[in-house]
């Protein structure tokens, strides 16, 4: 298994809908790799169901309550992985928030902008700095942040919260991987394109009732992506899996684009 012995942290394990989102799937992929799991979420049950899914399985988890956006949180959740697993290996930053301060900057108030910076930016930025000094005095590791197309695409309907955000997210895995690339410390992201995970659906099924328009948007939206079809959670963990591994040994400061094409597709 590639991932045999190490210990992995995901910010954001949890999942605000029933079903498998991006990081309750990183989680488990993780596992299901070997690796030990210690699933972070700001809602302690979110973590511990996804905990369940992995004991299931016969893999090796705990649920750690904690705030990505506070410091000493993020902190404590490091120091617990290391005092039950004794090491830290992966550091996933999965936690994101896209869509409640849509809008340009004339017309996003101060409150959201700031909401959305901080949990899409700082959360990785702290991951970062309190797993840094683990995965150093081990001797090595890895940092995966996650990103979004719409870094680099833009939507008809404005989104500069979650683009300016998403964009540097990855501007700072580029540096990271710079400045820590000495300490044998690989940073990467992996940039998504269009899901159908279970929150996106949700919000498709409030927004659009009627099960045939439903169809018809989701239809509509996968004749765009050059393989004609959107996403899964899966995807997702199965590029982290690879990045975390030895296989990527000589990768980093890369945006791994898991969009089924879209970055190159016309908008």
């Amino acid at each position: 298994m590639k991932l045999d012995g190490r210990a992995a942290i995901v910010v954001g394990a949890g999942a605000q809908t029933e079903g498998i989102g991006n990081g309750r799937a990183v989680a488990i992929a993780y596992a299901r790799a070997g690796a030990a799991v210690v699933c972070v979420d700001r809602m302690l049950e979110r973590a511990e169901a996804t905990v369940e899914h992995i004991r299931t399985a016969g893999g090796r988890a705990m649920a750690v309550q904690a705030d990505a956006t506070a410091g000493a949180d993020v902190e404590r959740a490091v120091a617990k992985t290391l005092e039950t697993f004794g090491r830290l290996d992966i550091m996933h930053n999965n936690v994101g928030a896209g869509g409640g301060a849509g809008g340009d900057p004339t017309t996003i108030s101060e409150q959201a902008w700031d909401r959305e910076i901080a949990i899409n930016l700082k959360s990785a930025y702290l991951g970062i700095k309190f797993a840094v000094p683990a995965l150093e005095k081990q001797g090595g590791g890895v940092i995966i942040n996650i990103s979004s197309t719409l870094a680099i695409r833009f939507l008809r309907s404005p989104t500069v919260a979650y683009t300016v955000s998403k964009a540097a997210v990855e501007a700072m895995t580029h540096a990271c991987s710079l400045y820590y690339g000495p300490k044998n410390i690989r940073v990467n992201a992996i940039r998504i394109g269009f899901s159908e995970t279970p929150l996106v659906m949700e919000g498709l099924r409030a927004r659009t009732p009627d099960p045939a328009q439903q169809e018809r948007e989701l239809s509509k939206s996968r004749a765009i992506v050059p393989l004609r079809r959107h996403g899964e959670a899966w995807d997702v963990g199965a590029a982290a899996v690879f990045l975390a591994s030895d296989e990527a040994q000589y990768i980093t400061g890369v945006v791994l684009d898991v969009d089924g094409g879209l970055k190159n597709a016309k908008l």
